[in-house]
C-alpha cells in the first residue's frame, strides 16, 4: 500500500490526516485500560483547572488595575510640573509664580486643545496634629478654580459657624483644611474640628529657632477613591497655605489635567521638550511604583500558575507512554505496512495534543464563567483596606491568546518523548512480543 493510497483511504469524515484519525482512535479504544483511562481524565482535569486559574487570576489583577486607573482617571492630576534644583535655586521647591511663563510651555498649556486645565499649587510638607494624635501630611494651596473641582468629592461639610473658634477671649474665624476620608477616620476627626499644622522648618524666633504653627479647621472630607491620597495629601486655600508657608509670590508645582487621559505622556512630553529644567511627569511616571507592582505580580502568578499545567503534562507523558506499550503491535503493523517514523509520532502527538486541548477549552470556558459570574454578582467581598470592596474582572482577548498558546506549547512539549519513543520502536520487537 503506497503512502499516497494511505493517505487517502484513511481519511476521517472531517477531513482530518490519518495520523490523527488513528490517534483518536486509540484513544478510545482504552475501554479495558480503566488505568489508562483514569490517568487520562487526570490529564484532561489537570491542564482544565490550570487554564482556569490563570484566566481567572489574570482577568481579576488586570481589573484591579483598570479600577486604579479609572480612579487616577476621576482625579485632576494627570500632568505635574515641578522645579528643579537649579531652577528653585537655593529655595529649594518654591519658584516665582511667573518662572514657568518664561519658557514655551507655558504656549502649550494655553493653545493645546488636548489640555483641559492647568493651575499652580502651594505645596509643603507639614505635621498635622490633632489632640495627642499626630500624623505627616502635604499641604496643598490651591486656586479658587482648582478647590471647584475638589467641591464635587466632598462627602462632608462643616457649617459656617463651625469655622468660628474661640482664641483666649476672643471668637476668630480660622481657616480651613480638606482632609481625606482615611485620614479623617485615622485622625478621629470631623468637620468642624480644630487642628494645628506644625511645619518641619524651624523659624527664627528672639530666643532660638521654633518651628512654625498655625491652627486651622476641618472645613470638609473628600472621597478621592485613592487611598494614598486621601491618607496624606490636606487640601486648603492658597491664601491659608501661603500664610503657612510665609512666602508670597511663589509656587511649588503645577498641576495639568488633559481631556483624554490616554494622551498624557504624549503631552507630558511636549511640555518636557519646552521646559527642560522643568520635571514633568505624566500619571503613570507618578504612579510607577503601583504599576510597577501589578506588572511583577501578573507576570509570577502567571509563571507560578503555569507550573500547574506541566505537572498535569506529566500525565499526559504517562499516558502516551504506557498508549505506545499497548500500542506497540500495532504500531509495528503500520510500520511493516509503510509508515514512516515521523507519521507514527504524529499519531501519538494528535491524541496528547488532543488530550491537552481538550482541558486548554475546557479550561478557557469554565474560566470566562467564573469571571463572568464574578462580574454579574460579585458574591466575593473585600475588606476595608483595598480601594474596591468587591474583585473587579475584566474580559481581555490577550490573556485568553495567551493562555491557551502557553497551554498547547506545554503539552506539545511533554509529548515529544512518547511520539519519539513510539517512533524510535522496532517492527520486528512489536510484532514478536507485541
Amino acid at each position: 500500500m503506497t503512502e499516497k493510497r494511505d493517505g487517502g483511504s484513511l481519511r476521517s469524515l472531517w477531513g482530518s490526516p490519518w495520523t490523527s484519525w488513528i490517534g483518536f482512535r486509540y484513544l478510545r479504544s482504552k475501554k479495558n485500560s480503566r488505568f489508562l483511562s483514569f490517568i487520562t481524565l487526570l490529564s484532561i482535569l489537570g491542564v482544565g483547572v490550570g487554564v482556569t486559574s490563570m484566566i481567572v487570576v489574570l482577568s481579576v489583577m488586570d481589573g484591579f488595575e483598570a479600577e486604579l486607573k479609572k480612579r487616577l482617571m476621576t482625579n485632576d492630576l494627570h500632568i505635574l510640573i515641578t522645579p528643579t534644583l537649579e531652577t528653585a535655586g537655593f529655595d529649594a521647591g518654591f519658584v516665582p509664580t511667573r518662572s514657568l511663563d518664561e519658557t514655551a510651555a507655558m504656549e502649550i498649556l494655553k493653545k493645546n486643545p488636548e489640555i483641559d486645565s492647568f493651575w499652580p499649587v502651594v505645596s509643603t510638607e507639614a505635621i498635622l496634629r490633632a489632640g495627642s494624635k499626630v500624623a505627616g501630611v502635604v499641604l496643598k494651596g490651591v486656586t479658587p478654580e482648582r478647590m471647584a473641582r475638589l467641591k464635587p468629592q466632598v462627602t462632608e461639610m462643616a457649617e459656617p459657624k463651625m469655622m468660628i473658634q474661640k482664641e483666649g477671649s476672643q471668637s476668630v474665624r480660622l481657616p480651613g483644611v480638606f482632609l481625606g476620608q482615611e485620614l479623617a477616620y485615622d485622625m478621629h476627626l470631623l468637620p468642624g474640628d480644630p487642628l494645628t499644622l506644625i511645619s518641619p522648618t524651624e523659624t527664627e524666633g528672639p530666643l532660638s529657632a521654633v518651628p512654625r504653627l498655625k491652627r486651622y479647621v476641618v472645613e470638609g472630607i473628600y472621597h478621592s477613591g485613592l487611598p494614598e491620597e486621601e491618607l496624606h495629601t490636606v487640601f486648603a486655600s492658597e491664601g491659608a497655605a501661603r500664610s503657612f508657608i510665609r512666602k508670597a509670590d511663589v509656587v511649588s508645582q503645577w498641576e495639568v489635567t488633559v481631556k483624554d487621559f490616554e494622551s498624557a505622556p504624549k503631552v507630558a512630553a511636549l511640555i518636557r521638550k519646552a521646559a527642560p529644567k522643568f520635571r514633568v511627569q505624566d500619571w503613570i511616571q507618578l504612579n510607577s511604583h503601583l504599576f510597577g507592582s501589578l506588572k511583577l505580580e501578573r507576570v509570577s502568578m502567571f509563571v507560578i500558575l503555569a507550573f500547574i499545567i506541566v505537572v498535569a503534562s506529566f500525565n499526559i507523558v504517562t499516558t502516551l507512554t504506557l498508549m505506545v506499550l499497548e500500542k506497540k503491535k500495532e504500531i509495528s503493523i503500520l510500520k511493516a505496512m509503510g509508515a514512516r517514523d515521523g507519521q507514527v509520532a504524529a499519531i501519538f502527538l494528535a491524541e496528547g495534543i488532543f488530550i491537552g486541548g481538550l482541558g486548554t477549552f475546557g479550561g478557557i470556558a469554565l474560566g470566562f464563567v467564573i469571571c463572568l459570574l464574578l462580574r454579574r454578582y460579585e458574591f466575593i467581598q473585600l475588606p476595608d483596606i483595598y480601594y474596591d470592596r468587591t474583585l473587579p474582572v475584566t474580559f481581555d482577548l490577550r490573556y485568553y491568546l495567551g493562555v491557551m498558546g502557553c497551554a498547547l506549547v506545554i503539552v506539545w512539549a511533554a509529548c515529544f518523548y512518547p511520539s519519539r519513543r513510539a517512533a524510535r520502536l522496532n517492527p520486528l520487537d512489536g510484532i514478536r512480543f507485541g
